[in-house]
Order: C-alpha cells, then sequence, then structure tokens
C-alpha cells in the first residue's frame, strides 16, 4: 500500500502557511477586503442584471445540436408551433358552445383577442374556422364571422355540418359538442433575441424595459387572462393551456420562487448557525458569504449571455446550503481557538492553518462535481455545472477574504468604545463559556468518543453491513428508468395543471410530435403517392391510445374531394391524380383557404403531419415512435423521406441525454475528485479509502430511485455527480484531520478518537445545515424540486453514517498512513495540519 510520503508533507505544510498568510492579510488589511468586496459586489450587480429569464422547453437544447437543427428547420418552413389553447364550455347555457348568444360573444371574443394580444400570429375558434362546402360551381370557404346565423336552429343546423368535418372534431369542438376551444398560435418564440420580444419599447431600463412582465410570453398571458376575466363572459368557462401559459408560469417560478426558496434557506441555515455559535457575526458574516457567491454566479450568467433557465431555479439554494460548510468549519475552530489563545488575529491565523487546505479540497471536488455535468449535452444542465461551480469557488474566496475580515472585529469592544464602558476583569476577546455551553460540549464529545469506540470494537462487523447495502443498492440500481413527465413539474395546487389534466381528457392533444414528409422536388407532394405514404404513417399512429388527434394536408384534400362531390363521405378519399390534387389546392387558395400553408412548405417540397398526444411520460412517446418506426422497416417509404421532429420528439432526445449525461456526468466527476483525492494526499490508498464510502449514498439513493420507482428525469440527472460533490466535504476534513493526528500521536485508535473529538461537531453542523437547506425544496410547487431535495437530505444523511462508520473502519483496517509508532514532531505537525 502506498504510504504518505515526506514530499507530501512538505506540499500540504507549504499550503497551509499560505493560508494562514492570507488569514493574516485579510486580517490586518481589512478595510482593504471590504472595499474590494464592496466593488466586486456593483460589478456582479451590474452583470447579474444582463441575464434573462427564459422556461422554454429549447433551454435544454444546445442551438447547434442536430436534433434542434431540425427542429428549428421546420419552424422556418411551417412557423412558430408555440400556441395558447383555450377550451370552453357554457354549461347554464342551452346547447353549450352552439348557444347562439354564447357564439355570439365568443365571436366578439375572438376579435378581441386578435386586435388586442402581442405578439400572436392567429386566433382560430368556431367563430372562423374554415367550412369547406361543396357548390354548383366548384366550393366555398365558409365562417361564421361573415354570415352569422340569425337564429339558434339555423346555427343548430351548422353544428352539424362542423361536426361532420373530422378536421374541426377534438380540436376545436369535442365529438359531444358540449365543448369548443379558441387556439391562438405564436409569431414569437420564447428564445427569440431580447429586442424582439419585448412589448413597450418606449419604457427605459428603470421603467421596466426588459422586466418579466414587459416581454413575451409574460405580456401575451396576461393579455389573454385580462381579456377572459372581462364580466361579459362570466358565464362561459374558460380553461387556459399550451405554451404560452406554461412557460410564463415557469418564467414566474424562475422569478419569484427562487428568491422565496433562497431566503427561507438563508433563515433556516440563520438559526442552526445562531443555535450552535450564539453570534450575530456567526450568522450574518456566512450568510453573506453565501449571498455574494450566488451574486457572482448569476454575474457570470449575464457576463456570457446565457439565460437562468429550469436547471437555475434549483441553484441558489443548493449553493446557500453547500457555501455555509466553509463557514462552518472556520467559525467552529474559530472559536475554539480564541477560547484557547486570546487573540483574534492568532486564532484566526491558525485555524486557517488547520482548515484552509480541507476548505480548499472541498471546494473543488464539489465544484469538479458541478463541473462535471458541463460537459453533458444538455445545454441547461451543462450551463448550471458552470455557474455553479464558479458560485462554490467564489464562496470560498469570500470565506477567506470577507469571512476573515468581519471575524476580525470584536463587537463587544466596539461597543465598549461607544458606550464608554472600561475595560471588563476578564477581556471580552476571551469569552467565558457558560455552564450550558460546557455541558453541550462535553455531551458532543462524548457521544463521539461513543462513536469512535463502536468503530474500533465492530469494524469488520461494519465493513461487512456496508458491503450488504452495497450489493441491495446495486440491486436497485437495475430498476431505475429513465422517464419524465414535464407536468409532473407542477403540484395539484397549480390551477394550470388541473386546467391542463381537464383539457387532455376531454380535447387531448397537449403535445405533440412531427413528421416532415420529403418529396425530393418542389411540388412533389402534390404526388398522391407520396399522400398516401403521409396517410399510412397517419392510420398506423391514430391506432395507438396515445394519439388523440392528427393535423396533416392529406385532411384538407381528402375533405375538398368530398365536397366536390356533395359531401358524400365515400369520397372522404386522397384525390386519384396530382393534376386534381393541384386543381382542388388552386381553387382552396382562390376561395380564400388558409389553413394549408401551416402544413406545407411555400414550394410544396416538404409537408407536415403532425399528432397531438395526451399527457403521459416520455415513454409512451417513445413506444409510439418504435411501433411507427416498426411498420416503416417492415413496409419502407417509397415516394419520400420521413423525419421525426416536434416538442415531443426533443422530449424523447432529452430522455437519451439524460441517461448518458447521469452516466458521463457521475464517472467524470468520480474520476476527477479521485485524482484530487490522490495528488493532495499524495497516496493512493488514501486516496482510494476517501473515495470508497461516498460510493455508498449514491448506490444508495439511486438504488432508492429504483425500489420507489422514482423516474430519473430532467430534474434529477445531475443527482449522482453533485452529491458525490458534496459528500466527499466531510470526508475531506474527517480524512485530513484523522492523518494529522496519526502523525502526531502514532496510534490508529487514539488518533480517531482525537479526529472526530476535533471536527465531529463541525461534520454534524454542516450536514444538518445541508439537510435543512435541501428541506427547504419541499416548500416548492414543483414536486420535482420537493423530490430532488429529498433525495439530497438522504445523500447527505447517508454520507454522514459512512464518514463516520465506513471510513474509519477502513482506516483501522488498511493503515493507510503508515505502521504505528512512528510519530511526528508536534511543531511540524502543527505547521502540516494536514
Amino acid at each position: 500500500m502506498t504510504r504518505p510520503t515526506p514530499t507530501s508533507r512538505d506540499f500540504v505544510a507549504a499550503m497551509n502557511e499560505r493560508f494562514a498568510a492570507i488569514a493574516g492579510w485579510s486580517f490586518d488589511h481589512r478595510w482593504i477586503v471590504l472595499l474590494l468586496c464592496c466593488a466586486a459586489i456593483f460589478g456582479a450587480a451590474k452583470l447579474s442584471g444582463l441575464a434573462r429569464v427564459d422556461a422554454s422547453y429549447e433551454s435544454y437544447f444546445d442551438p447547434q445540436d442536430p436534433i434542434y437543427l431540425a427542429y428549428e428547420q421546420y419552424r422556418d418552413d411551417f412557423g412558430s408551433d408555440e400556441v395558447s389553447y383555450i377550451l370552453y364550455a357554457a354549461p347554464e347555457a342551452e346547447h353549450g358552445p352552439w348557444n347562439l348568444d354564447v357564439m355570439r360573444r365568443v365571436l366578439e371574443l375572438t376579435e378581441a383577442l386578435e386586435d388586442e394580444v402581442p405578439f400572436i400570429y392567429e386566433v382560430k375558434s368556431l367563430a372562423n374556422a374554415e367550412l369547406t362546402v361543396g357548390v354548383a360551381d366548384g366550393i366555398e370557404i365558409r365562417e361564421l364571422a361573415d354570415d352569422f346565423p340569425e337564429t339558434q336552429e339555423e346555427l343548430l343546423a351548422l353544428r352539424d355540418q362542423y361536426l361532420a368535418k373530422p378536421m374541426l372534431v377534438g380540436g376545436l369542438v369535442s365529438a359531444d359538442a358540449t365543448h369548443a376551444a379558441i387556439t391562438i398560435e405564436m409569431d414569437r418564440s420564447s428564445t427569440d433575441p431580447l429586442e424582439d420580444i419585448r412589448h413597450d419599447t418606449t419604457l427605459s431600463e428603470a421603467e421596466g424595459l426588459n422586466a418579466l412582465e414587459n416581454l413575451y410570453p409574460q405580456v401575451t398571458d396576461d393579455a389573454i387572462a385580462a381579456i377572459l376575466a372581462r364580466p361579459e363572459y362570466a358565464d362561459i368557462v374558460f380553461r387556459h393551456t399550451g405554451d404560452v401559459p406554461f412557460n410564463a408560469v415557469y418564467n414566474r417560478i424562475i422569478e419569484e420562487e427562487t428568491g422565496f426558496l433562497f431566503m427561507m434557506t438563508c433563515l433556516v441555515i440563520g438559526v442552526i448557525l445562531a443555535v450552535c455559535f450564539r453570534s450575530t457575526v456567526g450568522v450574518l458574516a456566512p450568510l453573506a458569504v453565501v449571498s455574494l457567491s450566488m451574486m457572482f454566479s448569476m454575474a457570470l450568467i449575464g457576463a456570457l449571455g446565457w439565460m437562468i433557465d429550469l436547471s437555475f431555479s434549483s441553484v441558489p439554494t443548493l449553493l446557500t446550503a453547500i457555501g455555509i460548510a466553509h463557514s462552518v468549519h472556520i467559525l467552529n475552530g474559530f472559536r475554539m481557538k480564541l477560547r484557547e489563545l486570546g487573540n483574534r488575529r492568532e486564532a484566526l491565523v491558525q485555524t486557517v492553518r488547520l482548515v484552509g487546505t480541507p476548505c480548499l479540497l472541498t471546494s473543488l471536488t464539489t465544484a469538479a462535481g458541478f463541473a462535471a455535468m458541463s460537459f453533458v449535452p444538455i445545454k441547461s444542465i451543462a450551463h448550471m455545472g458552470v455557474y455553479s461551480a464558479f458560485g462554490v469557488l467564489a464562496a470560498f474566496f469570500l470565506s477567506l477574504t470577507l469571512l476573515m475580515a468581519l471575524l476580525s472585529f470584536d463587537p463587544m469592544a466596539f461597543l465598549r468604545r461607544v458606550t464608554g464602558a472600561g475595560e471588563p476583569a476578564q477581556p471580552m476577546h476571551t469569552p467565558a463559556a457558560s455552564p450550558n455551553a460546557d455541558v453541550g460540549r462535553q455531551r458532543v464529545r462524548a457521544a463521539l468518543d461513543a462513536i469512535a469506540a463502536f468503530d474500533i470494537r465492530h469494524r469488520r462487523a461494519i465493513l461487512a453491513g456496508f458491503a450488504l447495502l452495497f450489493v441491495a443498492s446495486f440491486v436497485g440500481m437495475t430498476r431505475i428508468v429513465a422517464d419524465s413527465n414535464w407536468l409532473d413539474d407542477f403540484s395539484d395546487e397549480v390551477p394550470l395543471k388541473v386546467d391542463a389534466e381537464y383539457v387532455d381528457e376531454v380535447m387531448g392533444g397537449s403535445t405533440n410530435i412531427i413528421y416532415v414528409f420529403d418529396a425530393g422536388e418542389p411540388d412533389a407532394i402534390k404526388e398522391p403517392a407520396v399522400l398516401r405514404e403521409m396517410e399510412r404513417v397517419q392510420e398506423i399512429a391514430e391506432k395507438h391510445d396515445l394519439v388523440r388527434k392528427s393535423y396533416s394536408l392529406v385532411d384538407i384534400l381528402k375533405d375538398l374531394n368530398q365536397a366536390f362531390h356533395e359531401g358524400d363521405p365515400a369520397y372522404y378519399v386522397i384525390p386519384e391524380t396530382r393534376e386534381l390534387v393541384a386543381q382542388y389546392l388552386l381553387l382552396y387558395e382562390t376561395s380564400g383557404g388558409e389553413e394549408a400553408e401551416e402544413l406545407v412548405s411555400s414550394d410544396y417540397q416538404r409537408a407536415s403531419l403532425e399528432f397531438r398526444l395526451a399527457i403521459a411520460p416520455t415513454s409512451h412517446t417513445a413506444d409510439l415512435v418504435a411501433a411507427i418506426d416498426a411498420e416503416l422497416e417492415r413496409e419502407p417509404l417509397e415516394a419520400a423521406t420521413a423525419s421525426l421532429t416536434g416538442i415531443g420528439a426533443l422530449w424523447l432526445i432529452l430522455l437519451d441525454y439524460i441517461v448518458s449525461s447521469q452516466i458521463t456526468g457521475f464517472l467524470l466527476a468520480f474520476c476527477v475528485i479521485a485524482v484530487m483525492m490522490v495528488t493532495v494526499f499524495r497516496s493512493f490508498s488514501v486516496g482510494l479509502i476517501s473515495m470508497v464510502p461516498n460510493l455508498t449514498p449514491i448506490a444508495f439513493v439511486l438504488g432508492l430511485m429504483g425500489v420507489l420507482g422514482i423516474y430519473l428525469d430532467y430534474s434529477k440527472v445531475s443527482i449522482a455527480a453533485v452529491a458525490i460533490g458534496i459528500a466527499v466535504d466531510d470526508t475531506i476534513h474527517l480524512m485530513s484531520r484523522y492523518r494529522f493526528e496519526f502523525r502526531r500521536l502514532g496510534n490508529y485508535r487514539e488518533a480517531l478518537h482525537a479526529a472526530l473529538g476535533d471536527v465531529g461537531r463541525a461534520l454534524f453542523i454542516t450536514s444538518i445545515a445541508l439537510v435543512c437547506g435541501f428541506s427547504v425544496f419541499a416548500l416548492s410547487i414543483q414536486p420535482t424540486q420537493a423530490m430532488f431535495g429529498l433525495l439530497l437530505s438522504v445523500t447527505i444523511v447517508t454520507a454522514l453514517v459512512a464518514d463516520l462508520l465506513l471510513m474509519p473502519a477502513l482506516v483501522l483496517t488498511f493503515e493507510p498512513f503508515g505502521p504505528e509508532g512512528e510519530r511526528v514532531r508536534a511543531p511540524e505537525a502543527l505547521r502540516e495540519a494536514a
């Protein structure tokens, strides 16, 4: 087994002395440190103001991703696919949506939406939907708005004609005619440049030019909501869903809930710090450090031109809970040294000499856990990995500068100067412990000694127990299912989720997949052979329960053919010749038909076949695509090629990315952290033993997810990499102190008692702070966030247990520090403070 070398002692000792020098400099130049921090805060605040919110699904994809590029090509050909979908019913009116007065008001509503809602392309309702009918000299395309019926009987007669149109049923009207819908297509996307999605461009930045409420989709969603809330529509029940309201709600969650969870995390951790340290500075200084580190993360987002997306919502809570650990170790050591030495400067210098290197290593390992995610193909997760790693390193830097400067001030001495009180009999900088505090410390020390004794007596049983836990965890891991359902992002208390589920039940189609057929040359889509292949794919998909509605050029042509033959259902088929198809389309366009423009490219080379899908896990969409692929493999397309795109297709790709990202992120984080451990400890055996306990919480949590059937989705894709980066922190502190005490005492058992007695309290405090901080996620309206926080909390508890039991058992068994009896001289050991 590789033993630590003198070189490693020199390296660690040199690092400790550098950190001690930084602490001394920060103490001696506290005002310069505070001035530099204020300047940094000002700069960070300016840069963070450049970042804007983007909660659209596009934020998950790199702009150069081939799948995303194909989707962008689809939008170039067929327009934006962002929509608002308003389902409505009139339960108190006779004939419901087909009541004459209700229909008249829907017509007014359609016009109001067209005139008053910004960033829309088109509004479709029963009042202006195309109704193709055959006439003596061809066809007519009629709209209710053009010749509104005068009597209820006339409207009911028209109802029968609308219900006979397959293209309308399931989209604008339910099959039982009790519900109808309004679709609003947008001419903007949530990812468009900032200058393109501003509503009131006359505002200045101070007046809210770039405020969320002046940007798409918020301003569009607010305008629709305001119109629907007008008193003239009070007896009509509206349920608004679609891309616009969902993106708007996501944006509000990011802007409002992120701040709320951050404040709650600070409050919870502030209470913990107050209970543990009973000091105003001990509470406010660490919170200032983590708050500023969060601001620096946002500044990096603004400086790089990135978006504040869905992955950001958990970052403030994560960074607050994680970043507080450095402060806890520094404060815990500072209090002990101050009580021992009675000198603030020397107490700070010696504290940082002891904990500086472990804090640096914990920062690097935690940052590595986050940074490992920067290599995954999910854009928002990759960005989160970068700015979170930056925030962790910022917290470490601030802990060694700003925290030092703040701890240099003696609040009691300041109070004496203000009040003019004389010097106390006992120097105020040497605090006297209260009897209750002494009793509390004695109880904690006794508990830590009991843990150390248990480790020494039962190390073999501990190793056997953890081996069984590993086996059980790996069995559970084999049951993990990578899947997602975007609606699970919302709790049942969110009205939008309730509305979406209702709309999905009545009408269906809250998401989609799209097949783009390319016939190879302009006008080739008009070939009946191409159209029949589109129809075949359409028929294959419609056999699947997931498909609620489909739209294609084929539907329009079949409707035109039927209209030309006096509405005979037998002629609801594709025209037989290309010439006839071309004639129908020409007549359709000259008669005012416009809906085909959304289904075919302007040169008639490409056409889209859209399937509206019921709300379901992404794996169900994968099953549908697999079924279509199997049929096309059995009988391939010959007249055209078909490519898959659409929102549902992007979610499918995201599902593949989730699996690869989890594996890539964890393996990269594990390897980088392992190399760091081996390098810093200059011992392969010490580095390896340090990593084993940190596999335990990862394996346990992933196994638990498999056993409980918790999906591995986009909200949990980073859990393994982030968890190992966090869990390793306590291991570093304990292993560093254990090695230091062994070199001082020359005995593994005595060193374990000394190490646990010294850093054990800080380990418990940081673990409690992390668990309580992550538990704040339970307050989120996003169940996925709450589950993420719960899983991280379980990880921290499991990691603490592994550090207190498994790691000492491994060290006692394999003796990686060297043979007992070899002591390092106390002064040298103190300088190393490894």
